[in-house]
């Protein structure tokens, strides 16, 4: 087993720690360790935005276990080691006829990552990775391997599949695959100026199975941005087009950090955008262009500066999406504060425990860490508070305990990782931080 002591820190660099990184090499190996440890977390590739796979003391990589198990090429059904990339896994299954079902904004996430945080992404209709999650091999603290799915062990598959990891090691995951013909996709861009054609723009659109809506502007009063529709094409061609993996480099770096830092650039550089995309856009566009445009730039995180950014992302109902868009706005400006990126999501998910579930629309800000990051925070809350909002725990950075630690959700995800966890050896700054 490998181990070493190195800077460990979220994708949003908001939280940097120096714990000792173990990387198991074999099933064994991690029986070892967790026979005589305690106080870790285990971390795919450190694309949590917050603090949920960080630990100060101990951390176990699951990067040396990435093998492909099996791959039932004719039915779809692929059982895979947690440690494996996203984008390792994509390479092998497009060119074969295959998709993961819903998939997060970045391929340089874990499998592991992806049950544990049970991401969802622009599916529209059935947006957890958990629906598509046949079984999961699991390690317990008590080193036997179980094996749980929605009919055996379900219960432990339920706090598994969104359980930041606190349940034990995942080994494997069995996913079944979606069906596709090629790499591309059928895509289409609307425009929309007001909250009224922000609406019924979905409304009109269900043919589409996936959907993300980018934001350039907006108030209590109007909003404007374009929204991104798209169907696998049945375009019969199976080559593969990723990104080529590149750095953003020194110059493009401090270029970007002057735009991302300054609100009038950066609103003109989303003015700009919004204009190109509208009338240059291709209807058929690559898996990777419409999944993931953010790879296109493998340390974008770098452009906040050295203090990070965090990532909030909540569900509003419909009925007070524009009046709770309209307090943020006056909020933000009131403050000086601006988003660089806000993307809102039409939602609609069951969960159990604290998965991210409710009906509405989920949205999603990006903002720097700067001196003034108590009153963001504390507004945040208050708006969670008054709202009653839905926030995504996976990403979250800044929500009290307070204000989830009533819910009925909460008392029972920690009632049961307390069987399955006991004396929480598995912990992360996050599980501590909120009480789990």
């Amino acid at each position: 087993m490998l181990k070493s002591r190195n800077v460990n820190a979220s994708w949003g660099n908001n939280i940097k720690t120096y714990p000792i990184v173990y990387k198991p090499k074999s099933y064994s190996d991690i029986i070892k360790f967790i026979t005589t440890k305690k106080n870790f977390i285990v971390q795919g590739n450190q694309k949590s935005y917050g603090d949920v796979c960080l630990n100060y003391k101990q951390v176990v990589s699951m990067s040396e276990l990435k093998s492909i198990i099996s791959f039932d090429k004719k039915n779809g059904i692929i059982e895979v080691e947690s440690g494996l990339l996203l984008k390792d896994l994509l390479r092998i299954i497009i060119p074969n006829g295959w998709f993961v079902p819903t998939t997060p904004g970045t391929k340089y996430v874990s499998l592991g990552g992806m049950v544990a945080n049970n991401i969802h992404g622009k599916n529209i209709k059935k947006n957890h990775i958990k629906h598509y999650i046949k079984k999961i091999k699991l390690m317990q603290l008590n080193k036997k391997i179980i094996t749980c799915s929605k009919k055996n062990q379900k219960k432990i598959f339920d706090l598994t599949t969104g359980g930041f990891g606190l349940t034990g090691i995942i080994l494997t995951i069995t996913i079944k695959l979606k069906k596709i013909s090629s790499h591309f996709m059928d895509q289409k861009i609307v425009e929309f100026t007001n909250y009224n054609e922000f609406y019924k723009t979905y409304e009109k659109n269900t043919k589409y199975e996936y959907a993300v809506s980018w934001i350039d502007k907006f108030n209590k009063d109007y909003i404007k941005g374009l929204h991104y529709f798209g169907n696998h094409s049945n375009i019969n061609d199976k080559k593969t087009f990723f990104f080529k993996e590149q750095k953003i480099g020194f110059l493009k770096l401090h270029i970007l950090k002057m735009f991302f830092n300054n609100h009038s650039l950066f609103r003109l550089m989303n003015f700009f955008f919004r204009y190109y995309k509208k009338f240059f856009y291709k209807k058929n566009c690559t898996i990777d262009d419409f999944f993931y445009p953010q790879d296109y730039m493998l340390d974008w995180n770098k452009i906040y500066g050295s203090r990070g950014f965090f990532q909030m992302q909540f569900i509003v109902p419909k009925k007070n999406f524009q009046k709770l868009l309209g307090e943020i706005s006056c909020f933000l400006e009131k403050n000086s504060f601006f988003s660089c990126f806000v993307v809102i999501k039409k939602y609609n998910e069951k969960g159990k425990f604290l998965n991210f579930s409710g009906k509405g629309y989920s949205i999603s800000f990006d903002f720097a860490i700067h001196d003034n990051f108590k009153i963001l925070k504390y507004f945040l809350n208050k708006m969670i508070k008054k709202y009653n909002l839905a926030v995504n725990l996976s990403k979250d950075l800044v929500t009290d305990k307070s204000n989830i630690s009533f819910l009925k959700n909460y008392k029972l995800f920690k009632k049961n990782i307390s069987l399955i966890n006991k004396d929480n050896k598995i912990n992360s700054i996050f599980s501590k931080r909120l009480g789990i």
